[in-house]
This record gives structure tokens, sequence and C-alpha cells, in this order.
């Protein structure tokens, strides 16, 4: 098995942005790329943290340069995370399909760790209180996006999970653009698929 830790810098900037800024995209149910699975907080507080995108399509997908936008409760921009050059994930199904990002304590063990891309410079990316995470192409369109508040969501918001279990999708990873159901509370499964 060949394992590959993605280095280098990574972009992060702390901005802020007026609040349509988030809402400004309408989005789409997404057939490449998705936002698989996150953990909240973990057993180690709020910077033991992971966001999983996954590849759901039948060919490679390169998100070199795509960029994950974190928001806060009320939808203000609060960090923006560039993924680093050669991140082609692989089709669904197959080692190198996943990329996991982890928050500066994530204490978790991943699977599948061709893609391990640290956050070292981050506060608290996404909050239990209320937040939204969404993934952008190089053209800044909105691909997937996670909501567990009312104000940036695709349907309904995700139910907050409790601490240290993570909003997964199912083993399909569908994705019908409600957060509401698409995403369970389970036991985290970085880098790898849940059984439900």
């Amino acid at each position: 098995m060949i394992r590959q830790l993605v280095s280098g810098v990574l972009a992060l900037s702390l901005v802020t942005a007026p609040p349509s800024d988030a809402r400004a995209l309408v989005p789409q149910v997404s057939t490449t790329v998705v936002i698989n699975e996150i953990l909240l907080k973990g057993q180690f507080g709020e910077t033991d943290e992971f966001l999983e995108l996954r590849n759901v399509s039948s060919v490679p997908v390169d998100l070199t340069g795509f960029t994950l936008r974190f928001y806060s409760s009320n939808c203000i921009t609060t960090a923006t995370v560039t993924l680093p050059q050669d991140t082609v994930v692989q089709p669904a199904n197959s080692l190198g399909q996943y990329v996991v990002v982890t928050g500066l304590n994530f204490a978790g063990e991943i699977d599948d760790q061709t893609y391990v891309v640290p956050v070292l410079d981050s506060n608290d990316l996404m909050p239990t209180k209320g937040g939204a995470v969404s993934l952008h192409n190089l053209h800044g369109s909105r691909v997937d996006t996670v909501g567990w508040t009312p104000c940036l969501k695709e349907g309904g918001p995700a139910r907050i999970p409790p601490q240290g279990l993570s909003l997964s999708r199912n083993h399909l990873s569908r994705d019908t653009d409600n957060n509401r159901t698409d995403f369970t509370s389970t036991p985290q499964t970085p880098g790898a698929q849940p059984a439900v």
C-alpha cells in the first residue's frame, strides 16, 4: 500500500465577509466530490476535528487549488483552506478516494492516508454551536456544502452530533442537497466509509 502524506504550506486566511457572501451561490447536487464526513469536536476539544472529502465519480478529480470555506453560525467566513498541489482524488471505491483535512489537535486514526491535509495554524474551524463549510472549485463555484446552522445549508441544516461522533453521509455518499437527510451522527471513520 502506498501512503503519501501531502506536505507543504496550506493557504489559510482568516477573513471577514458579509453574510451575503455565503449565500451568493445556489447549490447543486454534487456528482464528483462531496463533503462526506465532519467531526466538529473530538475528545480533545474544539481543534480535535476533521473534514473528509470523497470522490463519488468514476474518474480521478484534480482538487489542486480548490478551497474549503468555513463559516460561523451567522454565515461570516472565518477561514479559507486551499488544497495543495497534486491533490488528485481517485475514483470511488479505490485507494486515494478521500482527502482528510485535520484540525490542530486531531487525535484520530485515518484509514486511507493518501491525502491528509493538516491545518496547523487554525482555531476552531467548525464550531459545535453552529456553522457551515463549503467546497469551491477554481472558479469559485460551490461544489458542495454542509451546514449545521440555518444560515448556510442545503435543504434543512444537519443535526449537531454529540461530542465525539461525526456527521456522515451514508455508505453510498448520497447527495440530495438536503443536509438534514444526507447526514447522520455516526462513530468517526476518517478515510473510510461508515457502516450506515
